[in-house]
This record gives structure tokens, C-alpha cells and sequence, in this order.
């Protein structure tokens, strides 16, 4: 206890909990469903060599024995029950289908039950998702401990989530495992309906997946080909306008057992609440899986998704001071058909396992994707007389990031002696080609608050390459999992990572070349001392390039965190339920903040800032009792400067972030039931109060209640999800409001 008070302030978490006031069998069989055995024939050998032909693979020494066999990292299932089975990547799983998930490959890149791992993960089930009507990332996060989900209102482009105060950004949200790169306004999305469930780290991640915020990362695990037929069409309609249709298609390629496939497609529209503002989406996700052999599996994935964001999202707040103050939040202070944000991506790639012996597997994952938007943008600025609105000048961010990622490694299970063993050693190497075309000027219009009219004239500005870089990223890793003396666990891991950027200014010709190394590193250690008590305890860090320079020209130096944490994991021996409680000291430090030395004129930055958040989180997923399912989560955070060049910003609390959060979630819309007749399902999501970026203005906390009713028949599943049931106003963060009352009605038939 000694060495855990050196690194975490027990009496700091202790007076801040009792200040607390009350606020409102997976069974894994290589050889598949295809129980032929036959040898790789050379044409499959030549296709497994030429995929793995770009790795960089270490000898380890053979082990004599091994625990057990390898299975391929991308087969990932639930212990549940009841039991079901399905084929993923040629992989025949016994899984269960549940609300409680108890394994995951985000905290190892190893198919680990949760309790080994000695760090806080969160899994939201696709169960979860269905019956809480989830339709984006933000509403995902909702119930989970440690999030601060939508701080910046319902915004349908981007998401804003913070974990454990830090802002994961688009980068820290990966799909399979895997990230792309993207640009400013170039950002990533992911359509909630072809996802199986999403995954949550808390924490530092960057020794296993490179550069990233020490918040943590999302996980994405996308929908897989199945060997049962599977078939699914749904259809949506709710609240201002909300319509979508989607189909969920699966099963064998013309019966052959090798070959299973996946296509799952949406198209959705909806108006926003601004006048001459909605969202359109399109989405199309085909992949197949092929078992070459019984050792080896490959599973090619691509993915289609264009959205037409018309107008502005309509959640602006304007108080006393603002320029548009006294001026209804409903108006369009746009050019209808041309202000808004289009968005077109696309990626495809692969997942390849392959068992080499009783010890040896070998895992390769690669993506390309390409990500275009084009953000038009106009001012609004209200003139003297009260009701004229100036639109001009106008403003274009044309941006595009083609994305390169590869990542290769070895995973070996073998035994030293009484030591268990679980090793990966790999490579991983991310590559972007960004750019960026921007344009500013052109005229359109004034208009008239008191006599709208659109539709006058429209000159666009003209744009010109004014961005132009490559960004890479190589990392080389190694892990071992060590299981020893039947009840202990330990963790060790280390990473090496180079990045380079090459940017340019195609209009100046100055060009920026930024290159750093650094090293991030990871130990836990976990005890499993019976009856499904597993207390742990890690440390854990992170590194994140900073683009820049301060005055004297040198570029800034990565961001870099550091976390120990200390938890206890609890999964009943008797009951499908999972508890977790975490306390934790994360720090940011390398922040930029602003040059001491700058005159009203100038925004140099230096890097000797710091933010740091301790707090507590507390989860359960678990069924009350038959038929009823609970999902609860609380966290305690304090999150603020710790260090600045502004001796005034020390202690300022994190902008939108609650010290209190809370949630409970309870349904009795059993997962999969073939029965007839009605469920139900509440929640109700508490937000403590916040502040705005100089603490200066405190929001009030909210409390905000969610409702689900659902009537199922034998192949029709009927559900209508309320959002913010009793249209709750409040500010999300200031100047932003929060999501209104939303009603969504979902038809779902199986066939």
C-alpha cells in the first residue's frame, strides 16, 4: 500500500468520495465448420506469404508446450447466456448473446477475458445498442462511466466525446482495431448499424496502438460474415422528419461452407431544427470471409459512406454580449442549398489470421481509406440597425486525407517454467496524404430578420491548394500477458514510435518537416482472489504529436500522459453480471498554452502547460433479476490546469466537463426472444453542473430520462425509443444547447 499512495493521493480520492452528495463458454474450435483436413496447397501458401510479405517478424524461441491453442485474434465473443452459435472469419464460436460482455481484443490485441486486463474497459453489446435506439457514437457513450458525451449538443458531423476529461478526437476512434488518418474538417465517421459493439479503453493506449489521447479510445467492432443465414430489414421514423431504411444480409456463398459473407446498407434522412437544414445519409458495408485452411482465415472488408449535412445543426445558444443575441436560433443565417457540410468516405482492406503450430499465430490487418469534405461556411453578423444580417464574406474548406494503415505481429502462447505466457511482438505503420483547398471572399445577399428572403445572389470564392502534407507513423511493440501461481496476472509492454510530417504551403513554398521518437510503456499486474474478485493495479502512457511552432521557430514537442490506476473487477461466479470500480491519476503534460512574452497582436504558444484528472468510476451490467437488465454507471472527476504560463488558468476546471455523472438504464427487452408480447425499458442520464473555458459561467446540473417500449412478434420486433422524454432545455456547454425530445419509432423484420 505504501508503493500505491506514492503513486495515487488515497486521502485526495478518499475525502473526495465521502463528499459526495446524493445525486439524483466461449469454446474456440481452429478447425472450424469445416472439418476437412487438408494441407495448404502452394497457391494458398503463395497468397498467405505475399499478405505477410510486408511484416517484420521476430524469432522467439520455440516453447516445448503451450497452455492451449492459438486462436485468431479476430474471433471475439461474450460469455452468456443462452448460447448461440455463429461462423466469424471462419472461425466456428460458441458465443452468447447478452447484455454483459466479458471478453474483448482492445486492451491486449489478444482475445483476453476483461478480467485479465488491468485497466478499465467498457463493451456496449449490440443488444445495447438496439434498445436504446442508438443512431450515432455520442449516444453509444451515454451510459458508460467516465464520458462526457455530446458536450457540444447533437451535432450530426463530428463527434466531441471526452474520456476522463480528455477529447479522443476523430484519430482515437477506431474501427476493428484500426485508425485512419483524417484532415482539420476531413474527419471520420462510422454508422452505428454496422457495428456488432463498441468498445471503450479508459486511459493511455499508445503502447499498443502509437500516438492517440491518454482519454482512451473507442473500438468499433464491425459486423462479420456469419455461416447461419441471416436476414434483416428495418425500418425507421421519428421525430422532425427522421426516416431510414436499412438491410442486414448474411450466410454462405452459394452453400459452400469456406465462404460466408456480410452486406449491411442504410440510407437515412432527417430535418434539423434550423429552417433549410437536414442530414442525409448513405451507407453500405459488403465483406467476405474465406477459410483457405483450417489455420488460416482471411476476411476482406470495405465500407461506403457519403452524408449531406444542408444548413446549420441548430443547436447555438446566444446570451447577452453575443453578436446574435435577441435573435431566434430557428432562423436560417445561412444561403439554403449551399451552406453545409458534405462528407464522402470509403475504405477497404483485410483481416488475416493464421495458426502456424501449437505456439505460433500470425495476425495481419490492413486498411486504405480516403476521406473528402467540403465545408461551406458564411459569416452572419447583425448590423447596426438591428435586422439587416450581413452573410459575406464567405468561406470553403475543401479537404481530402487518403490513409494508409498496415499492422503485423506475432502472438505466441507457450510456458517458462511455472510461467504462462501470451506474447505478441509486431509492427504497425500508418501513412496519410492530406490536403487541403481553401477559399475565402465572395458576396451573397444581406438579409432581413424582419422580411426573410432567399434565393438573391451568390458568388462563390475561389480556391487554391494551400495545404499539402504526408504524415507517417511506424511503431514496433512487443506484450506479455504472464499468468503465474494460479491468481496472479501480470502485464508488460513497450513500444517504439517514429512520426514524420511533411507539410508544405503550396501558395508560399514554406515547408514544415516535423519528425519525433518516443517510447511509451505499460505494466499491470491483476489478482484473482476468488469468488470473481480481480483488484488490479497499472501504470499506463501516451504520446500525441503537436503541429506547430512557438516564436523562436522550434517545433513543439508530443504531448505525453501518464496514468496509474487502481481498480477491482467483479464478475459472480452464479450470476451473467459484470461490476467494475476504478480510481485513477491521469496527467497531460507538454499543453500548450500562451506565450507570456506575446503583445496584443500576437498568438504564440509554449509548451509547459498540464492538465491532470484523478477521479473514481463505477460500472454494472447485469440482470436484476429474470428478464430485467440493468446498466449503471457513475463517475466522480476532477479535471483541471495544473500548470500554465498564466498563473490565473492554474485550477481551472476542464471546459463541459462534470465533476459528477451518472446513469441507470433498465429494460426487460430480453436479447433475441422469440416470444410474443410487450417489454419495456427507462433510463434517466444525470449531468452535473460545468463550466465554461474560463470559469467564469456555471451551467446547472440536468437530469434527463430516456424510455423504450417494445412489442415483439415471431419475426417482427416493434420499438419506440424516447430521447430526453420530457424535452428537457438545458446547455450542453455553454453556448450550446443540448439534445431536444426525440421519438423514434423502428420496425424490424427477420426472415
Amino acid at each position: 500500500m505504501n508503493v500505491i499512495s506514492n503513486f495515487i493521493d488515497i486521502d485526495y480520492f478518499y475525502h473526495m468520495i465521502f463528499a459526495v452528495r446524493p445525486a439524483t463458454k466461449i469454446t474456440l474450435m481452429n478447425q472450424g465448420v469445416d472439418t476437412m483436413e487438408k494441407t495448404t496447397s502452394h497457391a494458398r501458401k503463395k497468397l498467405l506469404y505475399a499478405l505477410l510479405g510486408s511484416s517484420l517478424l521476430w524469432q522467439w524461441p520455440n516453447a516445448a508446450s503451450a497452455e492451449e491453442a492459438i486462436e485468431p485474434q479476430s474471433a471475439v465473443a461474450d460469455i452468456a447466456s443462452p448460447q448461440s452459435e455463429f461462423t466469424l472469419e471462419g472461425v466456428e464460436v460458441t458465443a452468447d448473446k447478452d447484455n454483459v460482455a466479458k471478453r474483448s481484443t482492445i486492451g491486449t490485441k489478444t482475445d483476453a477475458a476483461l478480467r485479465d486486463i488491468p485497466q478499465s474497459i467498457s463493451v456496449v453489446t449490440r443488444d445495447q445498442l438496439n434498445a436504446r435506439g442508438v443512431t450515432n457514437l455520442a449516444q453509444a457513450l451515454e451510459y458508460s462511466a467516465g464520458i462526457t458525451a455530446q458536450p457540444y449538443g447533437n451535432d450530426p458531423r463530428w463527434n466531441w466525446s471526452l474520456v476522463r476529461g480528455f477529447s479522443v478526437g476523430y484519430e482515437g476512434t477506431r474501427v476493428d482495431g484500426l485508425s485512419l488518418f483524417g484532415n482539420d474538417f476531413a474527419i471520420w465517421d462510422f454508422e452505428p448499424y454496422g457495428m456488432d459493439r463498441l468498445e471503450i479503453l479508459r486511459g493511455p493506449a499508445s503502447t499498443l496502438y502509437g500516438g492517440g489521447s491518454p482519454g482512451g479510445m473507442f473500438n468499433w467492432v464491425s459486423k462479420r460474415p456469419t455461416a447461419e443465414p441471416l436476414r434483416e430489414i428495418q425500418l425507421q421514423g421519428g421525430s422532425d422528419h427522421f426516416r431510414s431504411a436499412a438491410l442486414d444480409l448474411g450466410g454462405q456463398v452459394d452453400g459452400q461452407e469456406n465462404l460466408t459473407f456480410r452486406l449491411t446498407a442504410l440510407a437515412r434522412d432527417q430535418d434539423l431544427s434550423d429552417n433549410y437544414s437536414s442530414t442525409k445519409r448513405t451507407f453500405i458495408a459488403p465483406s467476405l470471409a474465406w477459410k483457405i485452411s483450417k489455420n488460416t482465415n482471411v476476411t476482406f472488408q470495405s465500407q461506403y459512406l457519403k452524408d449531406r449535412h444542408y444548413g446549420n445543426t441548430g443547436n447555438s445558444i446566444y446570451h447577452p454580449g453575443d453578436n446574435l443575441y435577441g435573435v431566434s436560433k430557428k432562423y436560417f443565417l445561412g444561403i439554403p442549398g449551399w451552406t453545409g457540410y458534405d462528407r464522402e468516405q470509403y475504405y477497404y482492406g483485410y483481416l488475416l489470421d493464421h495458426k502456424v503450430n501449437d505456439v505460433w499465430s500470425l495476425h495481419q490487418n490492413f486498411r486504405y481509406g480516403h476521406v473528402g469534405t467540403v465545408y461551406n461556411m458564411n459569416s452572419a453578423t447583425l448590423q447596426p440597425d438591428g435586422h439587416t444580417m450581413a452573410l459575406s464574406p464567405l468561406y470553403i474548406y475543401d479537404e481530402t486525407a487518403d490513409s494508409y494503415t498496415f499492422d503485423t505481429y506475432g502472438e505466441a502462447k507457450w510456458k517458462s517454467g511455472v510461467l504462462n505466457h501470451q506474447s505478441i511482438v509486431g509492427i504497425d505503420y500508418r501513412k496519410g496524404d492530406l490536403e487541403r483547398r481553401y477559399g475565402e471572399g465572395g458576396s451573397t445577399a444581406d438579409i432581413d430578420l424582419d422580411n426573410l428572403k432567399y434565393g438573391q445572389s451568390l458568388t462563390k470564392p475561389e480556391t487554391s491548394l494551400t495545404y499539402k502534407a504526408t504524415v507517417k507513423q511506424t511503431g514496433l511493440y512487443a506484450q506479455d500477458q504472464i499468468k503465474f501461481g494460479d491468481k496472479w496476472t501480470a502485464l508488460l509492454g513497450g513500444r517504439h514510435d517514429h512520426y514524420d510530417r511533411d507539410a508544405v504551403n503550396p501558395q508560399t513554398g514554406v515547408r514544415i518537416r516535423q519528425t519525433a521518437d518516443a517510447f511509451t510503456g505499460r505494466v499491470g499486474m491483476v489478482y484473482h482472489a476468488g469468488h470473481g474478485l480481480s483488484p488490479y493495479i497499472s501504470y499506463s502512457e501516451s504520446f500525441e504529436p503537436v503541429e506547430g511552432q512557438d516564436r523562436h521557430g522550434k517545433l513543439f514537442d508530443p504531448t505525453t500522459g501518464k496514468q496509474y490506476e487502481l481498480g477491482i473487477q467483479y464478475e459472480p461466479e452464479n450470476m451473467n453480471a459484470r461490476f467494475t470500480a476504478s480510481i485513477f491519476d491521469l496527467r497531460k503534460q507538454n499543453v500548450l498554452t500562451s506565450d507570456p512574452l506575446n503583445t496584443s497582436s500576437e498568438w504564440f504558444n509554449v509548451q509547459v502547460g498540464e492538465i491532470t484528472s484523478k477521479g473514481l468510476e463505477l460500472e454494472a451490467n447485469m440482470p436484476v433479476f429474470k428478464g430485467l437488465n440493468l446498466t449503471a454507471s457513475y463517475t466522480l472527476l476532477d479535471s483541471k490546469k495544473t500548470k500554465s504560463s498564466d498563473p490565473t488558468e492554474i485550477g481551472l476546471r476542464t471546459q463541459s466537463v462534470s465533476r459528477h455523472n451518472a446513469a441507470l438504464w433498465l429494460d426487460t427487452a430480453t436479447p433475441n426472444t422469440i416470444s410474443k408480447g410487450l417489454s419495456y425499458g427507462a433510463g434517466v442520464r444525470y449531468i452535473g453542473s460545468r463550466y465554461n473555458a474560463a470559469n467564469t459561467v456555471k451551467l446547472g446540473d440536468v437530469v434527463v430520462a430516456d424510455a423504450l417500449i417494445r412489442y415483439d412478434l415471431a419475426d417482427w420486433h416493434y420499438a419506440l425509443n424516447v430521447r430526453n422524454l420530457f424535452d428537457k432545455k438545458y446547455e450542453a456547454s455553454y453556448g450550446y444547447a443540448g439534445e431536444e425530445r426525440t421519438v423514434l419509432l423502428t420496425a424490424t423484420h427477420h426472415w
